[in-house]
């Protein structure tokens, strides 16, 4: 068995619909190169096609948690910020909401696991001590995420704490191995502590599968 092509897809429109081009998107859905690429979590003063070299961040809450409001792409051909419309949740008047087609994984081939999200303080994947990650408390980390498989999240998700390997803090976007070429979708936001101190941190986001 050939391993599987993986293609990570972000929706760039505000239409909460599933992709039809496969591995190279559709209208909606535009291919995110994983080498020039970058997915940010940014404050409410930056808009879709602005260009990369100015941003708004967002601000670490005076008490309680709070979710960054946008989500984008640091899109490196272009030099412009994409937003991802339907990422995050309402939580506290966020960004998004009940959305299942935000983000996704075109995986073209089949595969003897389920792929599994997770992440990781870089691309060795043997450490998560960075602050976002809940700095070595995978509980605590600030990425949460929410598989699309089965159904739209409901409008004020809270998300499963991505950190790492293990069940407690990855996910799974397809309950089962993929016999067929597969797009799983999820959804992800930001929540921000107000223990927190500021930071610019680069976490690497790794879908985990096997194959034989």
């Amino acid at each position: 068995m050939a391993a599987p092509i993986v293609t990570f897809l972000y929706n760039n429109s505000q239409n909460n619909t599933p992709n039809t081009g496969g591995s190279s998107g559709d209208s909606n859905w535009k291919v995110f190169n994983p080498i020039n690429d970058k997915l940010s979590f940014l404050g409410p003063g930056t808009n879709n096609d602005d260009p990369t070299t100015s941003k708004s961040v967002f601000t670490i809450p005076d008490s309680g948690n709070k979710e960054a409001t946008q989500i984008f792409i640091n899109q490196y051909i272009e030099s412009k910020w994409k937003k991802v419309w339907l990422a995050g949740s309402n939580a506290d008047s966020g960004g998004g909401g009940d959305y299942r087609y935000a983000l996704g994984f075109y995986i073209d081939g089949t595969t003897t696991s389920s792929p599994v999200l997770q992440a990781w303080d870089s691309t060795s994947h043997s450490s998560i001590s960075l602050q976002v990650l809940g700095g070595g408390t995978p509980a605590n980390s600030m990425i949460r995420v929410v598989s699309g498989e089965l159904s739209a999240p409901g409008d004020s998700w809270s998300g499963t704490p991505l950190a790492g390997d293990g069940f407690a803090n990855t996910i799974a976007l397809k309950s089962a191995s993929l016999d067929s070429p597969y797009m799983a979708y999820f959804n992800v936001r930001l929540l921000v502590p107000s223990v927190a101190t500021p930071f610019a941190e680069e976490p690497v986001l790794c879908l985990y599968l096997t194959y034989s």
